[in-house]
């Protein structure tokens, strides 16, 4: 195998296919000088190790530095980093930059979409790191693809060979208990390198079920219906993924596979309730089923110590299929929606290192998208008819990039790029349609050391927004009682965003990070009126600002040793004109706060760790023609406590949602549209979401 060793002291920067940009070819005649959510981590926090500063930007977390707590997989370790804030990116936006994370796997991101970042991480073991590195505002050679922070996971060389089994057990009073069976394998073999997952779930979805009452009010608040409210939802699930690496002389390829089947159901029940003015009596039952798969092949060569280039080839398949039926005292709705989509995207790149201060990247990605939709809905066995119910919608998409990483001095650093996208799509089925579009993406990032513990950052960048094909088409929601029209005319949206933020290191393990993003934007996305319905669109221009603080805090300087606390939040605020009431208002689904704390207790003698976690509470507001409504969940808890008798084997006992977190669904709905102002009722239907015990088994060989 590869000696991977760090990418920010290596003379070789990987990335990029030299064929993809002319001029690429002349700078490599050229002499060049070189140098320089989801569950929680196993374990506890990383507390009295001291990190090494590899250099302005670049904090090196040795292997060593985690040991007090025990970590299992690259996962752990990386979701400890003081002052990190673990990104998994969004796998379900087309292309391949877009969709990228906030973590490196020796200075490369994953070559993957389907294969969600926290599974590729998993798939490391402890055994194969040598070092984490967290990149703030940029390094040589790296390419930070907009992130202001990333972290690169520098693995060991040499043969090796790890196995991993986990059983996941969950168990609450009301329904029976779910099980997971996880599987991995990670070899090192001279030259090749093999890695593989098999994934197995089988779980009642707790967070989502639970009983509760729904209830409705008239505009002077007083009560006109009541009903017993009950949820349930289940999920079963198969996945596997793997990959290969083969180290060439001059090569380094690259081979990924994966596939998930997913069977979502879900039931909705409200019950009649006596001695009340009204009540409701209806079922709701949906089935979402989901198959996926995915190939990839990503190659990439070394010509120079100063010049190298990647080659990438991605396909992924999807489909799903969601199928309801609503039963009342009144009348039988069945809607079904099906929906077959592909991507496949050619990404190539070229990386020239003109000298130990300069990095030149450039290269082009083209991709080939498709959503194939047939939705129905119907009432007592008559078809109702929806607009846009069956189309497919192609997508031909190019993008030309360019990237300049400059150390200017030893404290000051940029990367300023240049990207250009050009995108054509079409549409036919009940409606044909076909446009092009294009958009120049500039953006500078600037970072400022001012001494060896506080760092100035700075990012200005024009953004484009990936449009979701499936607001093309009508969608019916009968458990959430909606029906989306489809827009043919739906454009991405685009925004110029401003950030700055500071971050200040102490304590050895302990770090607070500040910013401050403002965003302004055109052709906002949200809900407008098509005919009689609500239909994704744009409003127009609007503003977006957020707040973020991160934390990292370790307590044994008030004498609380062996223990950690960690906060990571941010506060949202947006504005856009309203198209039915033409007032200011908050976009839709833009949440107003959003985080977590985590306090971490070690006690080294038990080999154990003690957690608490508290994710915020999180609200969702959808602004329809003759409604708004509110999805808010409230703050979850869970207590964790994580035994590791043996080296080889750890022991999690979960405590979830121990305070029952309440899950509403907040409706105040007009006499016509919101125009009117007169409010015909409000409602609130609300679960309390049920609490479980989860406990986990790992062990490796």
């Amino acid at each position: 195998m590869r000696d991977r060793q760090s990418l920010v002291s290596s003379r070789r920067v990987r990335g990029g296919f030299v064929a993809c940009i002319p001029f690429a070819a002349a700078l490599a005649s050229e002499p060049a000088t070189t140098s320089e959510p989801d569950d929680p981590p196993i374990g506890g926090a990383p507390i009295s190790a001291v990190p090494i500063d590899a250099g302005a930007g670049v904090i090196r977390y040795e292997a060593s530095f985690f040991t007090e707590f025990q970590p299992t997989t690259a996962l752990d370790m990386v979701k400890r980093l003081p002052g990190f804030a673990f990104d998994p990116g969004d796998t379900t936006v087309r292309g391949f930059a877009g969709a990228l994370g906030n973590v490196l796997i020796d200075g490369q991101r994953p070559a993957s979409k389907a294969v969600l970042l926290e599974d590729v991480l998993r798939r490391i073991p402890v055994s194969g790191v040598a070092t984490i590195e967290v990149i703030r505002g940029g390094a040589p050679g790296i390419n930070m693809q907009g992130q202001s922070v990333v972290a690169n996971v520098v693995r060991r060389s040499g043969n090796m060979s790890t196995h991993a089994g986990e059983v996941t057990g969950l168990f609450a009073t009301e329904h029976e208990p779910g099980i997971g069976l996880r599987l991995e394998s990670a070899s090192n073999i001279d030259r090749l390198s093999l890695n593989g997952t098999l994934n197995v779930r089988d779980e009642q979805q707790y967070g989502n079920s639970g009983s509760g009452e729904l209830i409705r009010r008239n505009a002077e608040r007083e009560l006109i219906l009541a009903s017993d409210f009950e949820t349930d939802w289940r999920q079963r699930q198969y996945q596997a993924n793997g990959s290969a690496e083969y180290q060439g002389d001059a090569g380094l390829l690259r081979i990924n596979l994966g596939g998930t089947s997913q069977d979502t159901k879900q039931l909705d029940i409200l019950t009649p309730r006596s001695g009340v003015p009204q009540t409701f009596d209806s079922t709701v039952v949906t089935d979402i089923r989901l198959d996926q798969g995915e190939a990839g092949v990503d190659y990439e060569h070394t010509f120079s110590d100063a010049l190298t280039g990647r080659a990438l080839l991605l396909q992924t398949l999807e489909r799903k299929v969601i199928a309801a039926d609503s039963i009342d005292a009144f009348n039988l709705q069945s809607s079904e929606d099906e929906a077959f989509r592909g991507e496949s995207i050619l990404r190539s790149s070229a990386t020239y290192r003109a000298s130990p201060a300069l990095t030149v990247e450039s290269g082009l990605e083209g991709a080939y998208n498709f959503l194939d939709v047939d939705a129905r809905l119907s009432r007592d066995g008559t078809p109702v008819e929806l607009p846009a119910d069956t189309v497919k919608i192609e997508e031909r998409r190019g993008e030309a990039f360019v990237d300049f990483r400059w150390k200017v001095t030893p404290r000051l650093a940029s990367d300023i790029g240049m990207r250009y996208e050009v995108s054509t799509i079409s549409q036919s089925g009940d409606h044909d349609a076909k446009r092009t579009l294009s958009y120049p993406k500039p953006r500078v990032m600037v970072r400022f050391d001012m001494d060896s513990d506080i760092q100035l950052r700075g990012r200005i960048e024009r953004t484009v927004s990936q449009l979701e094909f499936r607001d093309f088409a009508s969608q019916a929601s009968l458990d959430a009682g909606t029906i989306n029209g489809g827009n043919a005319e739906l454009r991405p949206e685009n925004a110029w965003e401003f950030e700055g933020a500071v971050e200040k290191r102490f304590w050895g393990s302990g770090a607070i990070v500040l910013s401050y993003t403002y965003s302004r934007v055109s052709d906002v996305v949200d809900l407008v009126p098509v005919g009689e319905f609500d239909a994704p669109g744009n409003l127009g221009d609007g503003t977006r600002e957020k707040i973020a603080l991160g934390l990292s805090l370790p307590l044994d300087r008030i004498g609380l040793s062996g223990t950690q606390l960690r906060f990571d939040g941010d506060w949202n605020w947006s504005k856009v004109d309203d198209p039915v009431t033409h007032e200011s208002r908050r976009i839709t689904k833009h949440a107003p706060v959003g985080g977590d704390v985590l306090i971490t207790k070690e006690f080294p003698t038990l080999n154990s760790t003690l957690s608490l976690e508290n994710s915020y509470s999180a609200r969702e507001t959808y602004f329809r023609i003759g409604e708004v409504r509110t999805d808010h969940w409230d703050h979850f808890l869970r207590l964790y406590w994580d035994w590791t008798p043996r080296a080889d084997t750890v022991i999690r006992l979960m405590f979830n949602n121990f305070t029952g977190r309440p899950k509403s669904r907040w409706r105040t709905v007009y006499d016509g549209t919101r125009a009117s102002g007169e409010i015909l009722y409000h409602e609130d239907r609300h679960i309390d979401a049920l609490r479980f015990v989860q406990l986990q088994v790992r062990k490796t060989f």
